[in-house]
């Protein structure tokens, strides 16, 4: 049965906002559709359900009387609201979405000629739900056919090749499939004796396509044992005439079985990712340890599904991973590749085995993915609803600007990117991508390491009574760095006498904290108060709205064990631990602040532990910061906010110490080690 469509009207409700007077439909804009700049109202595009969503939407010149219309759609797929009206005077309009309703909000603004302008947001995406259940028998159907292709030994074959990487070793591979035929791929490994972390990479869409050596070689000089699969029975390194004269059934091979789950194309390439996993894990020169599936679009699919299907698979990383969500034009959603028919029958029946909604739920490894909020090929629905089955630690990398991996530039890509690379080092070193918050972890930049052996100098210079540790809104206000002059001046004012330290350190986010605490920094301080100031810089590690409580409760838990170290270090401190302070340079954060310090507060006994929330006094009801209490960055407390930290504090210091004396033995404040990290 097709699933009714939503009430978008009724639900949806649109609003195009002008200084004067509001104005719905077809616009005569200063701008053609071209010219107009298209910006998220929050960074990142991110929208919690019933928040005010949406753009402001600017010309970058001058073409006046244009028309244009905007045009809304929820989920890409129908369900439209179309606005026309009058002709505009105004430099720029501001479109606001509010909508109820978990799921992808896309905007269109058509010119007269030329492609539209296009823009998309997510509204409480971690709430986004699978569409159908998986079939009953998902797992007994996946089961069956591995035990069928386990039968079949791999007999892999390597062929050497001439490295063009200094220090590797390439090869091609060819092994048994379980089908009769042959798994093809390429093989590269350091040139050196040693047993490696493995890189399994599985590849996109497309017509049968060469590999290209560099894809393994340069992971290979990073320190990966990597393979690399062909998905089709053919050779990984042949002219393009050799492909080029390949069968068009398989030029299309994404049709082969759709209506069949076992003659299903996908079951084949699955298999076959699965086999190549055992492949890699057969290796004496695996380190029997790491062993991830990565790929990008249809390579992102497989390397799902073989995370679900294969247990030796230890981490997953897949950017806008294709086949999610095939049957959702049924329920109202768009679907992408491998675009197979969602009102066949027999493709109904087919199409949730080799889901990756449905995989999703299978997989208990770390996993990094990535959606492009415009990509219409692996539409990013589909991709939330897959994620939210994630059963391990995961992180999304929500890419606003971008489409398809092949129709987005290196900038529009550049958040996952960036991502992708830290979890490869991480697991690359042996260390897990994402560690719990109350996991000690250092900093691998030089700088943090010069700043630990500065600090460990530091508490050795001088007689240390009150301890602050922190980030870099702790470390501004006792550093001898020029442009944080007032600062010092303003702590030389507020602690003279009490023999103050700061042990703040700029970027550090609470695992870095906890591992300077584990190695050494406070150890035979002997401090009588210890305050704690930290969490702010773990508030972007899981972006996605609707993750509030989970966000909040992790970084509390983390707060919580630096407290739980203090007290062990020094046992006989009173900790002032302190709420997270405002920021505003996301509005985002505000919830996640305001739930983890009610959080924190819970840890305060009125005695050992007491606990200090400023924000009442730095920012208003809202969570909006009051005049001048941040820095421009919306987020670096300015002088006037440490004073009011100061004021709060010094009635403790008071009734914990006396007054402070005529003399002050503390250390030297902290030197900048070398770039100024924030």
């Amino acid at each position: 049965m097709v699933a009714p469509k939503p009430a978008f009207r009724s639900v949806l409700k649109v609003h195009l906002f002008l200084p004067a007077m509001l104005v719905q439909g077809l616009l005569c804009a200063t701008a053609q559709a071209a010219d107009w700049s298209i910006t998220p109202l929050k960074r990142g595009g991110i929208y919690a359900a019933g928040e005010n969503a949406g753009w402001t939407v600017k010309p970058e010149a001058s073409a006046a009387g244009n028309p244009y219309r905007f045009e809304l759609r929820y989920t890409n797929l129908g369900d439209r609201d179309d606005h026309g009206g009058t002709e505009l005077e105004t430099a720029g309009q501001t479109i606001l979405v509010k909508d109820s309703r978990p799921g992808m909000v896309f905007l269109a603004i058509n010119g007269r000629s030329g492609p539209p302008q296009v823009a998309g947001l997510a509204v409480s995406p971690r709430q986004i739900a699978p569409s159908i259940p998986a079939p009953r028998d998902f797992d007994r159907f996946w089961n069956k056919k591995i035990r069928q292709a386990q039968k079949v030994p791999l007999a892999a074959e390597l062929k050497s090749g001439t490295s063009a990487q200094p220090g590797v070793e390439y090869f091609t591979l060819r092994m048994n499939h379980s089908d009769g035929g042959y798994i093809h791929g390429q093989l590269a490994k350091p040139a050196h004796d040693g047993k490696f972390p493995a890189l399994v990479i599985f590849q996109w869409a497309g017509r049968p396509y060469p590999l290209q050596q560099q894809w393994v070689t340069e992971r290979a000089a990073q320190g990966w044992l990597v393979l690399n699969i062909e998905p089709h029975d053919v050779l990984p390194d042949q002219p393009q005439a050799y492909y080029d004269a390949l069968p068009d059934e398989l030029k299309n091979y994404q049709t082969i079985g759709r209506d069949d789950r076992n003659r299903n194309y996908f079951l084949r390439m699955y298999l076959g990712d699965y086999r190549a996993v055992n492949y890699l894990a057969s290796r004496p020169d695996w380190n029997g340890e790491t062993l991830v599936a990565m790929g990008t679009s249809m390579g992102g699919q497989q390397s799902i599904c073989t995370a679900a299907l294969n247990s030796r698979v230890t981490a997953l990383i897949a950017h806008v991973p294709s086949g999610a969500d095939a049957l959702g034009p049924l329920h109202g959603r768009a679907s992408g590749y491998p675009n197979w028919p969602a009102d066949n029958k027999a493709v109904q029946r087919t199409a949730p085995y080799f889901d990756t909604v449905n995989c999703a739920s299978r997989v208990k490894v770390p996993a990094l993915i990535s959606m492009g909020f415009l990509d219409t090929v692996a539409p990013p629905m589909g991709i939330w609803a897959m994620f939210n089955q994630l059963r391990g630690p995961k992180e999304v990398a929500p890419l606003v600007d971008a489409a398809h991996n092949n129709q987005s530039t290196a900038e529009q890509q550049a958040a996952y990117t960036r991502r992708a690379e830290a979890w490869l080092e991480q697991l690359r070193n042996g260390r897990p991508p994402l560690p719990p918050m109350s996991r000690a972890e250092p900093r691998t930049d030089a700088n943090f390491q010069k700043a630990h052996e500065q600090l460990l100098v530091k508490k050795t210079q001088g007689r240390i009574d009150v301890y602050f540790i922190g980030d870099s809104i702790t470390r501004r206000w006792g550093t001898s760095d020029a442009q944080y002059s007032a600062l010092l001046a303003n702590w030389n004012q507020n602690f003279h006498g009490w023999n103050a330290g700061d042990f703040g350190w700029g970027g550090d986010r609470i695992q870095n904290i906890l591992w300077r605490l584990d190695n050494g920094e406070l150890t035979d301080v002997n401090p009588k108060v210890i305050v704690i100031m930290a969490g702010t810089n773990n508030l972007s590690a899981l972006p996605a709205a609707g993750n509030e409580p989970e966000l909040a409760a992790e970084i509390a838990a983390g707060i919580h064990a630096i407290v739980q170290r203090a007290k062990t270090l020094a046992p006989r401190a009173t900790i002032v631990l302190m709420g997270i302070a405002p920021r505003n340079d996301n509005m985002a954060y505000m919830p996640v602040i305001t739930q983890t310090n009610a959080l924190l507060a819970k840890l305060a006994n009125g005695r050992s532990i007491r606990f200090l929330n400023l924000n009442d006094k730095l920012a208003d009801a809202t969570g909006k910061l009051l005049p001048g209490m941040t820095d421009r960055d919306m987020l670096h407390l300015a002088l006037p906010a440490y004073q009011i930290w100061a004021d709060a504090l010094r009635p403790v210091l008071t009734s914990l110490l006396g007054p402070p004396a005529s003399t002050d033995s503390a250390p030297p404040p902290s030197k900048d080690v070398t770039t100024p990290r924030n």
